[in-house]
């Protein structure tokens, strides 16, 4: 009867400390599950706002507007310059 006892007991023990390490574990990943949300919520409000600004700065009229202060114009034919390939392979 003492065996008997002592492998019980054996079995006690080891099953409680398998509970707990198995609790600690779940633990951390519900922590790690967490930071990871958080960072997934600030990663959708920097996208949005990158939209946005991206938004903002493809406006026509800011573009416009944008070009005349510092002057810009089209180019016209006189000063657009053709570059031509050669796909010609010299030995």
């Amino acid at each position: 009867m003492n065996k008997l006892n002592i492998i019980l007991l054996l079995a006690a023990f080891a099953s409680g400390f398998f509970v707990v390490t198995v609790q600690d574990q779940s633990r951390r990943y519900f922590i790690e599950l967490d930071k990871a949300q958080k960072q997934e919520i600030q990663l959708d409000q920097d996208f949005a706002r990158l939209k946005l600004e991206q938004a903002r700065l493809a406006n026509h009229k800011l573009i416009k507007v944008a070009a005349e202060k510092q002057r810009l114009r089209p180019p016209s034919a006189h000063n657009t310059i053709m570059v031509e390939r050669n796909n010609k392979i010299e030995k």
